[in-house]
């Protein structure tokens, strides 16, 4: 794994859910945890293991400080806690969208995925405290999965596509868009906004098919540049 990951500060200054923490203890942890993230940006939730790893010269910081701040990210949706068996782990919910991960220097994720079945809220946790999967959905936090190489949607997103244009468009849209971002270095804060502005665009024209008459996915944008120079499509009410 690479010596550290890459901290966007728009990802963290401009951040409303690192706002929303009740301290600047969270905030701390959030930032210096990233640092250890694997390549699916998972790490142990237990708080021991983070204070050995994260914090082992930290005296102030300790194990109920961490557990505390963890619960609170939770909340908030900046991370998802869950847990198999006896082990606790943590996904950070939007890691792949601020990293440039390079596939040849990053070891597969050893840790598994969180599922409905295993996330949980709480502390102290035993098998009575882990949260009903119909109180806490997976799908509610949105986590984007890798489509293609340079592709993230969340699975609302690539259902969505799916139900509009069918399966064949939209994996040869999403092979557009993962090829020009692929080849032209481009960013953009929503792959599936980029695909609704410009992309059916470009498979009309090659397939000469239209997508005129479905109203369901049209959406008015206009293209914008941040401060990272990643273009974005902002929604036109």
């Amino acid at each position: 794994m690479p010596r550290g990951r890459m901290l966007d500060k728009e990802a963290i200054s401009q951040s409303r859910k690192l706002s929303e923490l009740s301290n600047d203890t969270g905030r701390l942890i959030y930032t210096w945890l990233l640092a250890h993230l694997d390549s699916e940006g998972r790490f142990s939730a237990d708080s021991a293991v983070i204070k050995g790893n994260v914090f082992p010269r930290i005296k102030g910081m300790t194990l109920g400080k961490i557990e505390k701040s963890l619960i609170e990210m939770s909340n908030v949706g900046l991370i998802i806690l869950y847990q198999i068996d006896s082990d606790k782990y943590l996904q950070y919910t939007k890691f792949r969208e601020y990293q440039n991960l390079d596939k040849n220097r990053e070891a597969p994720s050893k840790i598994p995925k969180p599922t409905e079945e295993n996330i949980y809220s709480g502390t102290n946790l035993t098998n009575s405290d882990l949260v009903p999967p119909s109180e806490v959905k997976l799908s509610e936090v949105k986590l984007s999965e890798e489509y293609a190489e340079f592709i993230l949607l969340t699975p609302e997103e690539h259902q969505k596509l799916v139900d509009n244009f069918g399966k064949s468009a939209t994996k040869r849209m999403i092979e557009i868009l993962d090829n020009y971002k692929g080849s032209s270095g481009k960013k953009y804060k929503s792959d599936y906004r980029a695909i609704l502005n410009w992309v059916v665009k470009r498979y009309e024209e090659e397939t000469g098919k239209k997508f005129g008459d479905k109203k369901d996915y049209e959406v008015k944008v206009k293209m914008k540049t941040d401060n990272q120079g990643r273009e974005y499509a902002e929604e036109i009410k």
